[in-house]
């Protein structure tokens, strides 16, 4: 009895390890060593120095601009999105080591080089480019007029204007958290994949990406006035969420990519569901509700950590009695970032803009999106 204990808590120590692992196995998950502040040059940054609601945002046009380091470039931003990670790092409190103060917020960039570090060597000064800036560890944000990032973080958009900044901008967390977790799915080709929220912005490129590049079966849970819209994208199937449910229709799948783990896990994975194959996966894009209850969040961490648990010990000893249960974070990853804008830049893809804010105007943009009725992405031009 002692010994099998012991195997099976060394098991749930090496599958916690790992995951832990593969979370900060990139450097371009933190954002250590950080940009420095330039005590001369400033530049205009929507920030806020505590964590709350909207009304904390506040534009400044003294914001030190950053200093690149020797890994570095230094970008004019020429647009940004943004995206639900944005307002729920700014609504949670956080440490600052976490989130340093004062933030500014947002993550996907695209614009041009201005000046690069000693150690950078794959940019130049004028090279039009597009990434996503580290989650956590930095002040630094894509809400500014510019943004020093690692170089590995970054991909060229090219020359000749065929994706413009808008467009590319659009692209970097949703589209890496899309395929991060895609790319999981062993031999994808003719599998069946279930997308929760399909017209989000992270369910518009999971259902072309599975589509189109990794040849799969796709249903996408949505509003019945968005099914139509998603079947152009590739959807085959669209349940809408508000008169069917999904555990009922879907039946036997392959995979389920769910950034509303928050609302639809405990139907997708419970004992009497069949929504997966034993064999299937799971990928559970972490999150929590938009709207608040009570001033909180509603959220499932705790019963995501249990069935994160019990079906890595599972797998772990006898694998294909239940799905596999995956949760991580996305990355910032300049060369798959690289891949995805070839597959937009050959018609593969489409990003899916809804609409278009200028940087003055990010505080609307962010009442907007808190709504959750957006469909894909918002961009600020700057």
């Amino acid at each position: 009895m002692r010994g099998s204990m012991a195997y099976m808590l060394i098991g749930i120590g090496a599958i916690l390890i790992g995951t832990i692992r593969e979370n900060l196995q990139s450097p371009s998950f933190l954002d250590f060593p950080s940009a420095k502040r330039s005590v001369m040059d400033v530049m205009t940054a929507l920030t806020y120095e505590k964590h709350g609601g909207i009304d904390v945002l506040k534009t400044r046009g003294d914001f030190p601009r950053p200093i690149p380091r020797d890994n570095q470039v230094l970008l004019q931003i020429k647009a940004s999105s943004i995206n639900p990670v944005d307002f729920k790092n700014r609504r949670n409190e956080a440490p600052d080591f976490v989130i340093p103060k004062p933030k500014i917020p947002g993550y996907d960039i695209a614009g041009i080089v201005v000046e690069i570090g000693d150690k950078v060597s794959d940019f130049q000064v004028g090279d039009r480019v597009v990434g996503m800036m580290p989650l956590v560890g930095s002040c630094w944000g894509a809400a500014a007029e510019f943004a020093a990032i690692r170089e590995s973080n970054l991909c060229k958009i090219g020359k000749n204007n065929s994706i413009d900044f808008e467009t590319a901008a659009a692209v970097p967390l949703a589209a890496l958290t899309a395929v991060q977790k895609l790319d999981k799915i062993p031999n994808p080709s003719g599998k069946k994949i279930l997308i929760q929220a399909g017209a989000g912005g992270v369910g518009t490129f999971a259902i072309q990406y599975a589509k189109h590049v990794l040849g799969m079966f796709v249903a996408a849970t949505a509003s019945a006035p968005k099914a139509e819209f998603l079947k152009n994208l590739g959807a085959d199937i669209v349940v809408d969420y508000k008169s069917q449910d999904f555990s009922s229709e879907i039946k036997s799948y392959d995979a389920v990519l769910d950034t509303m783990s928050f609302e639809y896990e405990r139907r997708t994975l419970n004992e009497d569901s069949n929504v997966l194959k034993a064999s299937g996966i799971y990928l559970n894009v972490i999150s929590s509700d938009w709207a608040l209850h009570d001033g909180k969040e509603k959220a499932i961490g705790s019963l995501s950590f249990l069935n994160f648990l019990k079906h890595k010990i599972v797998n772990f000893f006898i694998s294909g009695v239940l799905p596999r249960y995956d949760i991580d974070f996305v990355r910032p990853d300049g060369k798959i970032l690289s891949a995805i804008i070839q597959h937009i830049a050959e018609g593969e893809i489409k990003p899916v803009i809804d609409s278009i804010y200028n940087l003055e105007d990010a505080v609307d943009a962010y009442k907007k999106l808190e709504t959750g009725r957006v469909t894909g992405k918002i961009v600020l031009r700057h």
